[in-house]
């Protein structure tokens, strides 16, 4: 017998940590995983029984009362709000609110027809025969005096201003722009670009090589002195360590698993044997011979009280009936006519009374799979006593 997942014999080139740790780590993680399987088992048996219990609860004790209620509540609604609300709206609001529109419609054709009558036409007539003659007179006048304006302004200020922008201004600023575009050239951008060409950039070119240089050797630095050994620690220690540890886990929870479902077997066996054997017993010999003979007596009690008592009633109501509204009109249609297969006249055959065989008296019979308890007798009728 080998350990799950073991190495073949030949070692599969694991190294001597692997091979040192392996056995350690898996009897290590057994120990660890053992009590968290056996509590993680116990807390899905319970949560798997919780919700059976919870499952059972709801629907036999909780699910009628609230449907009874829910269907109650809804009868409640119905009936308080619901009829209420709707006789409210078919015979009071509806009628009223279709009067209130009928009302508003006929008082907004008035206001309607009193506004064009008072606002709109009066206003029209204005517009058409005064404001819009008016407007036309003022806007030719407008337009004279426009044209007038125009002819002014060209002749005492467009002429003159063209005149002194193209004899006066024009040439007196491109000899300024040309002053200053030679004096920027010579006194700035040219001291400049001899700066950054021959000072600038020689001294950025040497600054930048150092920098290389620099970030070069702190690079390979750092790589000989962490990178190659945290790389060779990963691979060689941290890597095989992890492998192993999560195999010893994975086979500790298999393991665990095993020796779990043994217990679980062991309390479902003491409790089948302490409990369930007892219940089961205690209820064939106590519980089972109570609710038959309490179902007996209540067909004793339905047959012999409820029966003829519901007979008196129905009979007392009848009389009474009688008493006060008279007897019931009788069928006049006559005789139903026979069968087909009968001949007219002939009476059929009589049938025979319906006899019901002897049933022996009923026993509790041993519940099956239930061992019956040492030194306590066996009920009688039972095959087993004999």
């Amino acid at each position: 017998m080998t350990w799950e997942g073991a190495p073949p014999a030949g070692g599969g080139g694991d190294g001597c940590l692997t091979v040192a740790i392996r056995m350690p780590i898996r009897i290590l993680a057994v120990v660890v995983v053992l009590p968290v399987r056996l509590v993680w088992d116990a807390l899905c048996a319970a949560g798997r029984g919780l919700r059976t219990a919870l499952d059972w609860l709801w629907r036999r004790l909780l699910l009628p009362p609230l449907r009874a209620l829910g269907l109650a509540l809804a009868w409640l609604v119905k009936v308080l709000l619901v009829v209420p609300a709707v006789a409210l709206w078919r015979y009071v609001l509806a009628p009223v609110g279709r009067a209130i529109g009928l009302a508003g419609r006929a008082v907004g054709l008035a206001l309607a027809w009193l506004v064009k009558v008072l606002l709109v036409v009066p206003a029209v007539a204005l517009w058409r025969y005064v404001l819009a003659p008016a407007g036309r007179g003022i806007a030719r006048g407008l337009d004279g005096l426009g044209a007038g304006a125009a002819w002014l302004a060209r002749v005492l200020v467009a002429l003159p201003a063209g005149w002194l922008w193209r004899a006066v201004l024009v040439p007196v600023a491109t000899g300024i722009a040309i002053a200053v575009s030679f004096l920027v050239r010579w006194l700035l951008v040219a001291p400049l670009v001899a700066l950054w060409r021959y000072a600038v950039v020689p001294v950025a070119r040497a600054v930048a090589w150092l920098l290389g240089a620099l970030w070069r050797g702190l690079v390979r630095l750092v790589r000989v002195l962490l990178v190659v050994p945290a790389v060779f620690v990963w691979r060689r220690v941290v890597v095989p360590v992890a492998r192993e540890v999560a195999a010893a886990i994975g086979h500790a929870w298999r393991v665990t698993g095993y020796v779990s479902r043994a217990v679980g077997r062991g309390i479902a066996w003491l409790f089948r044997v302490l409990v369930a054997v007892p219940a089961a017993w205690l209820w064939s010999w106590t519980g089972a011979p109570l609710v038959r003979g309490a179902r007996a007596a209540w067909r004793f009690v339905k047959r012999e009280i409820v029966q003829p008592v519901r007979q008196a009633v129905a009979e007392a109501r009848r009389t009474v009936r009688t008493a006060l509204f008279g007897a019931p009109a009788r069928d006049t249609r006559g005789p139903a006519a026979p069968p087909a297969w009968q001949a007219p006249g002939a009476a059929g055959p009589p049938l025979p009374a319906k006899t019901l065989p002897d049933v022996p008296p009923q026993t509790s019979p041993e519940p099956r799979g239930v061992p019956h308890p040492p030194g306590v007798p066996h009920p009688p009728g039972d095959g087993s006593a004999r």
